[in-house]
């Protein structure tokens, strides 16, 4: 797996908080969007562009990948396959390295027999895009694409371009994630079920900076119940456990111990610590979460109840807007002003 190992230099996943919409009770962002205007979504294949180049002729298709895909492409170059970006010399041979690369084309193959057709994600792409307009008239739509990141990325976002990396949904039981040493809680959710929700996630995190004006974990896990909100009211129908990457089990274990977590930070005095040692045990990815039952308990708890506490504060504060629960700041004012007390 010469090809993998030189290819493959991080991995970035998305792990998402939940919300629980309860089946007998009307879902106030679930909104009627058909008359709202938004461009066609017709995702490009970048990687089909990729592979596509003849070897020997790189520099000279290099002018059609920069005129079809612009800044973009010049910088997936430089962060996925040659560090010196397409002027340096030894782009020709990096990038020709890439696609004849035995495990990287056997990639694009299973890519291409995977994801024939995408229009699923360009029509759920469309439908989100579509909300996102009716909550933001004035903040401009991506661009989406398709490519092959070589296992280092499932989304890219720069220059208001979303590139989906679809090797990184080849299904959980691949190969490929066998021999590159993925752990299952990982691979369980690189499925196509996960894609849209995750692209979709990846904008918003990526357009909505955190702004709070501390760095403690109240404001942490706030800020991620934040995008988390707006990620429901993107994708109002899709169900929480995609969102959340989160098992059924794992769910209702969050849903039947809230008071016992909410307690355990309060307890221990947690809330506003700025220790990140001590906040990265409620918000790092992992089998579970380390402080609580390691068989039942899923990781990011913390962040599971930051969109507890946003969802809360949403659904008692009517008037507030999308786009000021996006700008406020104040993670206290948000807690406070929710009434967040969870039951036993």
């Amino acid at each position: 797996m010469m090809g993998l190992q030189n290819f493959s230099k991080k991995i970035f996943l998305l792990f998402l908080p939940v919300i629980i919409f309860s089946s007998c009770h009307h879902n106030p962002l679930d909104i009627d969007v058909s008359k709202i205007s938004v461009p066609p979504v017709k995702i490009d294949r970048l990687e089909k562009d990729l592979f596509a180049m003849p070897p020997d002729s790189i520099n000279q298709y290099t002018t059609r990948m920069l005129k079809k895909y612009g800044i973009f492409y010049t910088n997936f170059v430089t962060g996925f396959i040659n560090d010196g970006g397409i002027m340096d010399s030894t782009y020709a041979a990096s990038l020709r390295r890439f696609i004849t690369d035995r495990d990287m084309r056997n990639t694009y193959d299973s890519c291409e027999k995977t994801y024939p057709d995408i229009s699923f994600l360009e029509n759920g792409l469309e439908d989100a895009f579509r909300h996102f307009r009716y909550y933001f008239p004035a903040m401009p739509l991506p661009r989406a694409l398709t490519a092959i990141s070589g296992y280092n990325y499932s989304l890219v976002y720069y220059d208001s371009t979303l590139a989906i990396s679809l090797e990184m949904y080849l299904g959980t039981n691949s190969s490929y994630y066998t021999m590159l040493g993925f752990p299952l809680y990982k691979t369980m959710h690189m499925t196509r079920d996960y894609m849209m929700s995750d692209a979709v996630y990846g904008w918003l995190e990526s357009i909505f900076k955190p702004n709070e004006d501390k760095n403690d974990l109240l404001s942490q896990i706030v800020h991620e119940g934040k995008i988390m909100y707006a990620l429901d009211a993107m994708l109002p129908r899709v169900n929480d456990t995609i969102k959340i990457r989160y098992t059924k089990k794992q769910l209702a274990w969050c849903k039947e111990n809230e008071f016992n977590m909410w307690a355990y930070i309060i307890r221990e005095k947690l809330l506003y610590t700025t220790d990140q040692s001590n906040i990265a045990k409620f918000t790092d990815d992992g089998p579970f979460t380390s402080l609580f039952n390691h068989d039942l308990s899923p990781s990011r708890t913390g962040y599971w109840l930051g969109w507890r506490i946003v969802r809360t504060y949403m659904n008692n504060n009517s008037t507030i807007s999308l786009a000021q629960l996006m700008a406020e700041k104040s993670a206290d004012k948000i807690l406070k002003e929710s009434g967040y007390k969870p039951e036993k």
